[in-house]
């Protein structure tokens, strides 16, 4: 499972973590493949066509992480979600999960947990915001030029027209110096002459 956003290049996901550090996602039923901390799959060492993996009976945490596609970068996030094994020693907000006895492979699906989820997704929401923020500027910005050059285009069809600086002005929101100062050169370059009224 990963989440995505729209103008962001991010892919979020949980990785199961292990006692020596390595990390692992995805895999086949109790197995969990194994990963090092940028990402880069980790090769079975008797089948080199296959990745390595472990138990989920050997995971003892979770972290949010990110594969930062724009800049190739993996991200491992704060904070590591520690494993508990007795249910009622869960205490989310602490840091402490419980994913049931080690024989199940609930620690592998962790991330299906619906009362999980938004608290991860919290984390990688904090880490995308802001390219979220950069896209949102980028997107008004073009926006914003498009609209300035139909103002442009509409002040110029005005002033070819015969309408006066001043109703221009008004019409804007601006005085009618204002509606000249601001317009001048474009209704003079679209009419072929100069302004004065």
């Amino acid at each position: 499972m990963g989440w995505f956003t729209e103008g962001s290049e991010h892919e979020g996901y949980v990785v199961s973590v292990f006692a020596d550090g390595m990390y692992g996602s995805g895999g086949r039923y109790m197995e969990i493949n194994l990963m090092t901390p940028d990402g880069q799959p980790v090769e079975h060492e008797e089948d080199p066509t296959r990745q390595a993996w472990r138990p989920p009976s050997q995971v003892v945490g979770w972290r949010v992480a990110c594969s930062c596609d724009p800049f190739r970068e993996h991200v491992i996030l704060e904070p590591l979600w520690t494993r508990v094994w007795d249910p009622a020693d869960e205490d989310v907000a602490a840091g402490r999960i419980y994913a049931g006895p080690p024989a199940s492979a609930d620690a592998a699906d962790i991330s299906d947990r619906e009362d999980l989820e938004p608290v991860f997704l919290d984390v990688w929401h904090r880490h995308v915001a802001p390219d979220l923020l950069l896209h949102t500027i980028g997107t008004l910005s073009r926006s914003l030029k498009e609209l300035e050059a139909q103002l442009d285009d509409a002040v110029a069809a005005a002033r070819r027209a015969g309408v006066s600086w001043d109703k221009i002005g008004r019409a804007f929101g601006i005085s009618r110096q204002g509606a000249q100062k601001r317009w001048e050169n474009v209704s003079a370059t679209a009419a072929g002459r100069p302004e004065d009224n």
